[in-house]
């Protein structure tokens, strides 16, 4: 046996030992209980590194698998344990480890029939780069080069793939097989920029709002098709669980124990792609073409980096399933805790540049403080995301986590 593989098997037991622990028991309890819209004893905190801080505080060079598929366990587990032992968040970490699907056909990115790229534009840090968005879909006769994508995975690979991750983690953690490609209700925007630009969509939107329709509908459809394949062909697993899924209302009560369906799992959605548009135009644009997808499931979360200022109320109208929602620093805070009263979760997003570029911790305390007051009764957690540099200051994240813990613990309940 390799010193490579030795060394993957025991990070593997650790992150077990951690995983069927009291105390991750707790925080899967903590969180089941706070999606069930119950008002814990705190709100949860979540603190998710992006890729460039993930390289930071787990150096790639300090790896020791050479092998793809090793290696990528390895830096899972790595960070696994980083969440665990350093930041001790109430990220929820599973007795599981999970190795994504072989694709058939095409992949990304020729997945659409066009060459999805982008253009690396300035250095933004040793770790990455800007880009910006290279459409394809230039002329609107262009639309008819688009294909839907094939659900289909390769499955004598994906078996592969998967035996070979079971031998090297030896039982000490499960192997499951991710095989969604496309991103659920963010597919029709998110595609949409890649595929046709950014800016571009909002001139649509004015200028052919029939044709931008069309367009938008055929990644829906492709979404859907992509979705309901994955359910016919049994390749759906259950996600009530982890830091956001655990809760009492998933699966149905009238599942199998064996066949998951889309009404047993959570759905989600955004529209980062469209923030700049008012309420109504993202309605028509976007939100008409992302329910077929968001009430196919069983519960549904929505939002990320956008402005959902005007837009929580038609959420609330149309979106029979909604049981979460995020609230990013550029959404008013007063505005989101009074349409989510009691009935909805709402994830508080502080502003990331304040918390990490200033590294004040009486800043860090005010911030929590006035977040808290202005949710008042409302059921939250906070999330500190899009964290693309720690300024040689890692120490930042875990001091970050500890105060909205002890803050939450001590207001949550006034």
């Amino acid at each position: 046996m390799s010193n490579s593989v030795e060394h993957v098997r025991d990070l593997a037991r650790q992150v077990a030992e951690i995983a069927n622990s009291e105390w991750m028991g707790s925080i899967r309890r903590l969180w089941a209980r706070h999606n069930n819209l119950e008002k814990v004893e705190r709100p949860p905190v979540l603190c998710r590194p992006a890729g460039g801080v993930w390289a930071q505080l787990v150096p790639q060079d300090t790896l020791v698998s050479s092998d793809p598929l090793h290696r990528s366990i390895e830096n899972t587990l790595r960070q696994q344990l980083y969440h665990a032992t350093v930041l001790q968040d109430d990220w929820v970490i599973e007795p599981w480890v999970d190795v994504p699907a072989v694709p058939l056909g095409e992949d990304r990115p020729m997945m659409w029939g066009v060459n999805v790229d982008v253009i690396v534009t300035d250095t933004v840090s040793d770790h990455g780069k800007s880009f910006a968005f290279k459409p394809e879909i230039k002329e609107e006769e262009d639309i008819e080069k688009l294909r839907v994508p094939d659900w289909h995975v390769d499955e004598q690979a994906t078996q592969e793939k998967y035996q070979k991750a079971g031998e090297l983690l030896d039982g000490i953690l499960d192997v499951r097989i991710q095989y969604c490609r496309l991103g659920h209700g963010s597919a029709p925007a998110y595609w949409g920029a890649y595929l046709r630009g950014l800016e571009q969509m909002m001139y649509d939107a004015m200028d052919r709002p029939e044709w931008l329709h069309r367009f938008i509908s055929f990644i829906t459809n492709a979404e859907l098709q992509n979705i309901k394949g994955l359910e016919a062909a049994g390749h759906l697993d259950r996600n009530d669980n982890g830091m956001l899924g655990h809760c009492d209302g998933l699966p149905q009560p009238d599942f199998d124990g064996e066949h998951v369906r889309l009404e047993d799992m959570w759905g989600g959605g955004d529209s980062q792609e469209f923030d700049m548009v008012s309420p109504a135009m993202w309605d028509e644009f976007l939100l008409s073409h992302q329910l077929p997808i968001l009430k196919l499931y069983g519960l549904t979360s929505y939002g990320c980096c956008e402005n959902l200022h005007g837009k929580f109320e038609i959420l609330k109208a149309k979106v029979p399933n909604l049981r979460r929602v995020s609230s990013s620093p550029w959404s008013p805070l007063e505005y989101m805790a009074e349409q989510a009263g009691r009935d909805y979760v709402i994830q508080v997003r502080p502003m990331p540049s304040d918390v990490l570029l200033k590294f004040d911790e009486d800043d860090m305390r005010r911030d929590i403080t006035e977040k808290m007051e202005i949710a008042g009764a409302g059921i939250m957690d906070f999330c500190l995301q899009d964290i693309e540099t720690v300024d040689d200051r890692p120490e930042t994240l875990p001091l970050w986590t500890h105060i909205a813990q002890e803050i939450g613990a001590e207001m949550y309940n006034r």
